[in-house]
């Protein structure tokens, strides 16, 4: 028994879907440091472009992190290509272009480019544009065009759309949950999707060094005087003396922000390059997307993301200063 949902009819959804129809070769890409919405849309999309037989390459810079590789056609993601002008480049999930790392140069020699995405902050780019702000995640918005397509969700395509609705909404924890996003995850359900599978492997599932630096980035979390910022950091050495990667930080950032009397949280972590991925999240009213944009990055009000280099100690000041600024201006409203 399928659940009927209304469609959402969204601006940019028959442009789409047109230059799909036309494109015989496809690239699709997410963004960097992948989460369970980036990765099930890019995979959802993808065994639908194949159910049309597009010839279709998937790619994630960052590739696959271990607690997404139980979904469906993970292993068809690919962290580069060689080929170049596919007729059409689909980027899912990233609110700007240069956030898909290295697979920018293969998107950006393809013939056109279209951009799906429920981030509607940061530097807007694509000949066509499929963004919803209200949607909890770009697997709801990806529901709605494979369903426009003709193409039938089964199984392993509604499973990936689910991934990506239980993650950005934190297993329908968070505000961005609406009724909508309740009737869509009830009818994936109903077309095989296994919720408490996908709970267990994105939230109950990691590996032991990923532990151990969760560890190293709880020993490190600071609040400011008030206690309203909180913020933790995890070092070159950290990842060294672990044995971990990147792709093991995942859902590090909520365990900062669940301190009590929190509003604005951060998450730095220094890469090997010198680079510094920075994780904000906040909650109403405070918006962590014009924090991010002040360093190039994006997202949403309440989680987004940028990145910084030099050193991660002035680092942490300058963007703990920053986020004073953004409590200390919305209150004053």
């Amino acid at each position: 028994m399928s659940y009927a949902v209304a469609p959402v009819v969204r601006e940019g959804t028959t442009e789409a879907i047109t230059a799909i129809k036309a494109a015989s070769s496809i690239v699709l890409a997410c963004h960097i440091n992948p989460d369970g919405d980036a990765i099930g849309s890019l995979l959802a999309l993808g065994l639908a472009l194949q159910a049309l037989h597009k010839e279709i390459i998937l790619l994630s810079s960052d590739g696959v992190p271990p607690t997404l590789a139980f979904l469906p056609g993970s292993e068809r993601i690919v962290t580069s290509t060689e080929k170049r002008g596919f007729d059409l480049a689909i980027v899912v999930d990233s609110g700007e272009l240069k956030r898909v790392g290295t697979a920018e140069e293969t998107i950006l020699s393809a013939g056109s480019v279209v951009n799906i995405d429920h981030h509607v902050v940061g530097n807007v780019f694509g000949d066509v544009r499929l963004l919803d702000g209200a949607a909890a995640a770009t697997c709801e918005i990806l529901y709605d065009l494979i369903t426009a397509l003709g193409v039938e969700i089964e199984s392993a395509i509604a499973e990936n759309l689910l991934c990506g609705i239980q993650t950005d909404t934190g297993n329908f924890r968070y505000l961005n949950v609406t009724p909508h996003t309740m009737l869509l995850a009830a009818d994936l359900i109903s077309r095989g999707a296994i919720p408490d599978r996908i709970a267990e492997n994105v939230f109950e599932n990691r590996p032991f060094a990923a532990q151990k630096l969760l560890g190293c980035a709880l020993e490190s979390l600071q609040v400011n005087a008030d206690g309203c910022v909180a913020w933790a950091i995890v070092t070159r050495e950290d990842f060294a003396r672990c044995g971990a990667t990147d792709t093991m930080t995942d859902g590090f950032i909520s365990q900062v922000r669940s301190v009590r009397g929190v509003e604005i949280a951060l998450l730095l972590r220094q890469m090997d390059s010198g680079k510094i991925r920075v994780s904000l999240r906040s909650c109403p009213p405070f918006d962590v997307s014009r924090i991010a944009a002040q360093f190039g990055g994006g997202g949403h009000r309440l989680a987004s993301g940028c990145t910084l280099e030099g050193d991660i100690n002035v680092a942490v000041q300058v963007l703990v200063a920053a986020a004073q600024e953004e409590l200390a201006r919305s209150n004053a409203k």
